[in-house]
């Protein structure tokens, strides 16, 4: 059994809690009903497993019937009643394989059942740490555009003091003001975008999306270590739940096929009845019954065939899935490292401009300030310094993201998984 069997526990009390990421995942897993609904599918393709081992067991079968037949002219005398009570019993002796077959179909049914509740996991985990880092960057943008507006303040006032002392036009002004109007804008759209981001992460927990909580990040800053890429592939081949549950319906299709070549051969088996037949009722003549019953098949060859080429197709079919399924494995794998590849180069560069940004921000306030400047340069300056702000946060996140997503790519199994 995958980790997440006997987790689900429908509802988790967050309200007005601090989570962190490991925490945000464990709830996910505990609540979020796609657990709950591969794991009942898997419950149920277990229970097949005491339905088809029936056929190793004898049967047993109570039986009472009471027929009237109309008496005949020349036969008055003769009771038109009958009651029939009896007790049968029938054991299959050899069935070619057949109830073998079955049982070694259904566990590899269970196995590939199995790995579908564990890509239901890690669907799960990438759905959540996703939600997760969108929330951090949600509210690192909001800060962004809260300083921003903060900034753009100070510089009204500056402005406005300035042309008090005749050393300002009014129009330094008027540009502030837009200036500062615009920022408000900024974070009233960025707090909707936060507030939106921590209820696609509540959805992604199972909670219902009006759930006031927050999140904390405990390694924001510290970078991945990017695998070479073949090796990640090599990884995902072995550790992917889509590709051994393929592996095992495969198995699955194969112990069909026996079994329904079985058909293709005699099935013996022992029968045994004991019980009471009279006109009368309650009956007390007691009949008793026992032999071997031989069923050969004759003509139900086509149809035999016809079910052996059926699970021969379904075979290929699956073969086939195989195929495409590794295909598309290796292409996740591929644009979640190239993501991450990405996401990391540019993290560098928006480094870099966040500096020159900040820099030149100093010198166009340094320079209006004393005069020398306009307000135009400083505007120009705290825009592109709000950009620089905004693209260094994405690309710090963009990088979580694109880590998760490897990871997903990958098949690894975060801590709480293996914990489970």
């Amino acid at each position: 059994m995958v980790f997440i069997a006997n987790v689900y526990s429908g509802t988790t009390e967050i309200e007005g809690k601090t989570l962190t990421l490991d925490e945000c995942i464990d709830i996910g897993l505990q609540t979020n009903p796609s657990a709950e609904i591969s794991l009942q599918n898997l419950k149920a393709v277990e229970e097949k497993i005491g339905e088809v081992k029936g056929g190793y067991y004898p049967s047993f079968k109570l039986s009472s019937a009471y027929t009237y037949t109309t008496p005949l002219d020349n036969k008055l005398g003769a009771s038109p009643d009958i009651f029939d009570t009896r007790f049968f019993v029938k054991q299959t002796l050899f069935d070619a394989g057949a109830t073998s077959d079955l049982v070694r179909s259904i566990r590899h049914n269970i196995t590939a059942q199995d790995y579908d509740v564990k890509k239901t996991a890690f669907d799960i985990v990438l759905s959540v740490k996703s939600a997760f880092y969108d929330v951090l960057k949600k509210r690192d943008l909001f800060e962004v555009s809260s300083t921003a507006l903060t900034t753009t303040e100070k510089h009204l006032a500056q402005s406005k003091e300035l042309y008090k002392e005749g050393l300002a036009p009014r129009s330094d002004v008027i540009k502030s003001e837009v200036q500062v109007s615009n920022a408000r804008l900024d974070v009233i759209k960025a707090e909707n975008a936060l507030l939106s981001a921590k209820a696609n992460l509540a959805t992604a927990m199972g909670q219902a999306v009006t759930t006031d909580f927050n999140v904390i990040s405990h390694d924001e800053g510290l970078l991945p270590i990017l695998p070479p890429l073949k090796d990640a592939i090599a990884v995902a081949y072995d550790q992917r739940p889509e590709l051994k549950g393929s592996r095992a319906r495969i198995e699955s299709a194969k112990a069909s096929i026996d079994q329904a070549k079985s058909g293709l051969y005699p099935n013996l088996s022992l029968d045994a009845s004991y019980g009471w037949q009279e006109s009368s009722f309650m009956p007390d003549d007691k009949k008793w019954g026992i032999g071997l019953t031989v069923s050969i098949p004759i003509f139900e060859q086509l149809t035999v065939k016809s079910k052996i080429n059926q699970t021969v197709a379904n075979l290929n079919g699956l073969k086939a899935t195989e195929t495409q399924t590794t295909r598309n494995i290796e292409l996740d794998v591929q644009q979640a490292w190239l993501a991450l590849k990405e996401s990391m180069e540019r993290l560098d560069l928006t480094r870099k401009t966040l500096e020159q940004a900040e820099e030149d921000m100093r010198v166009s306030e340094g320079r209006y300030k004393e005069g020398m400047g306009n307000i135009l340069e400083v505007i120009d300056a705290q825009t592109a310094l709000t950009q620089a702000r905004t693209n260094n946060v994405v690309a710090l996140y963009d990088i979580e993201n694109a880590r998760a997503k490897l990871d997903r790519a990958i098949g690894k199994e975060t801590m709480e998984e293996t914990n489970k």
